[in-house]
């Protein structure tokens, strides 16, 4: 398969971190010096510890956040030189999926607004049709989108939040922890909604997450992350069968195991 996505000696520095408790701002190094590749087509999950860098390097791929140094490409170009204009339309191609639907979704819009602003931002046709369309994909229906955020259980808000991703019909997707907040049985609904699309749009996903019990069931490859270093990539069998890492190893004899 070719990449979709590539990622050359990235470094993310937060130069401001611990100002609360004293007057020296101490620099961060997040990221260091990361180098990754993503299928076109694949779920490659991004697994790691609270505070690792996960969220950083997705935020950094999508331009949510600037990256200190480094490369990323989208099909080949460098999207850290892009200007505004391709910035914005490189929103079309590449969108997130959040980790707490109760905070991602403006809670003053009905779901009809939430649907329609991308569109209407990026000037597309046919919006009463892309919504529609959309919200029945994410398994909710016309009547839904009269209500607000709140009128909806949280894995009826992801459904919302999953088809503000799709709506502007984007090639790449960042799923970021998209059903921690979520209790199990709901979650699983979540994933195999996530599968289905993926299958049926040809999405590409960067699938962030600690859980790796998720992660095993819904990724074709893994990246491990430990302290803003990738340190160790493969296809999930092979991470799982045969870790290499010590990081890797520790992270998978941590998984809970229930003696029946």
């Amino acid at each position: 398969m070719e990449n979709l996505i590539e990622i050359k000696d990235l470094y993310k520095t937060y130069s401001e971190n611990n100002g609360l408790f004293s007057a020296k701002k101490e620099p961060v190094c997040a990221l260091k010096g990361i180098n990754l590749e993503i299928k076109k087509g694949e779920i490659l999950a991004l697994v790691g510890e609270s505070g690792c860098g996960k969220s950083t390097l997705g935020n950094c791929i999508l331009k949510l956040l600037d990256a200190t140094s480094g490369e990323i490409f989208f099909k080949g170009e460098n999207i850290l030189n892009y200007n505004k204009k391709q910035t914005k339309a490189f929103r079309k191609s590449a969108q997130m999926i959040f980790q707490n639907p109760y905070s991602s979704l403006n809670p003053k819009m009905k779901i009809k607004e939430i649907l329609e602003e991308p569109l209407k931002i990026h000037k597309e046709k046919n919006i009463k049709e892309r919504v529609l369309e959309t919200i029945s994909m994410c398994g909710l229906n016309q009547n839904d989108l009269k209500k607000y955020p709140h009128e909806f259980s949280g894995g009826q808000r992801q459904r919302v939040a999953i088809a503000r991703a799709l709506v502007l019909k984007p090639e790449f997707i960042v799923a970021d922890e998209p059903i921690s907040a979520l209790d199990v049985s709901i979650a699983a609904q979540i994933i195999n909604l996530l599968i289905e699309l993926k299958d049926k749009l040809n999405l590409t996903f960067l699938f962030i997450s600690h859980d790796l019990n998720i992660v095993k069931y819904i990724s074709n490859r893994i990246a491990i992350l430990n302290r803003g270093i990738i340190v160790e990539e493969g296809l999930t069998d092979e991470i799982f069968e045969n870790p290499k890492d010590d990081y890797t190893k520790l992270l998978l004899g941590s998984i809970p195991k229930i003696n029946l």
